[in-house]
Formats: C-alpha cells, sequence, structure tokens
C-alpha cells in the first residue's frame, strides 16, 4: 500500500459514495487505475466494502448509550453474543479489556425504551451477573480512521 492507495482510503472514508472520476482528480490518476486500486485494497481485505450511514436522531431512536457486561463465566461470552444478535437495538458488541466483559453500543427511541431493552432483553440473560450503562448526551465525533499518506 503506497501514499496514493492510503489517499483513495481518506477520501472514500469520508464519502464512499463520490464518484471514481473525482477520486481519481484528487489523487492525480486515472478512474481507471483508481479502479484497479480499489479493487486490489478489497482483495486484500483492507476495504470491507460500503455501509450506509443513517441518522438515528430522524428515524426516532434519539437515545445512544453504551453498556458494559459483566458475565457471570466468560466461557459463557459465545452464547450471550448469540442471544444479543437477536436483539435489534444492540448495534455493536464488542470484547474488551478491563473490568467489562463485552462492550455493547445501542440504540433506543428513548429512555423508556432503553429501560425496556435492558430489563427484558438483555439483563434478563441467566449468563449476565450485571450491567453498566453509559447514556451519550452527544456524539461531536464519528468518522473512520484516517490514514497518514507519506508513511513507506
Amino acid at each position: 500500500m503506497d501514499a496514493t492507495d492510503r489517499k483513495i482510503i481518506n477520501i472514500l472514508a469520508s464519502n464512499a459514495r463520490l464518484p471514481l472520476q473525482k477520486v481519481a482528480d484528487a489523487c492525480g490518476i486515472s478512474s481507471t487505475a483508481v479502479h484497479q486500486r480499489i479493487k486490489k485494497l478489497e482483495e486484500a481485505d483492507i476495504i470491507q466494502g460500503t455501509s450506509l450511514v443513517l441518522n438515528h436522531q430522524a428515524l426516532g431512536l434519539g437515545t445512544m448509550a453504551f453498556i458494559g457486561v459483566f458475565l457471570s463465566s466468560a466461557d459463557l461470552a459465545g452464547e450471550v453474543v448469540e442471544t444479543f444478535k437477536q436483539v435489534p437495538e444492540i448495534v455493536e458488541c464488542s470484547f474488551s479489556t478491563g473490568v467489562y466483559s463485552l462492550f455493547l453500543k445501542i440504540y433506543c427511541r428513548d429512555n423508556q425504551h432503553l429501560t425496556e431493552v435492558l430489563s427484558n432483553r438483555i439483563q434478563s440473560i441467566d449468563s449476565i451477573s450485571r450491567t453498566e450503562t453509559f447514556i451519550i448526551l452527544k456524539h461531536p465525533i464519528d468518522r473512520q480512521v484516517v490514514l497518514e499518506e507519506n508513511v513507506q
């Protein structure tokens, strides 16, 4: 991966729908070359596709929270994750270091909906000993990683 690949990644990370010709113009290469480089980055599993970015507030999901999950036993994590996959409000689940076994990102309509999901869908799982919830007031930075273009 060279500086041009990094520049392509940075451009696409900020706007994946940008026409290839605009990416090419910004990089000083042809759109065919950009297409070929993107294909190679996909084959190398560096680019894993594109995604739709939703405005959760506009969709009526005004409460975002992070939830630290404590398990009664670490060997139950896989089973708990499978159960979490059935909870549509959970948008991310990560294994973590520190005091939590799992760390969740969740979107709900409001605090009452969050309480219902916590009580009925998360804390009711036998393998969970307790949770710790952090309601997010503002989310001022939400971006992809920016790569240094001059790194060799």
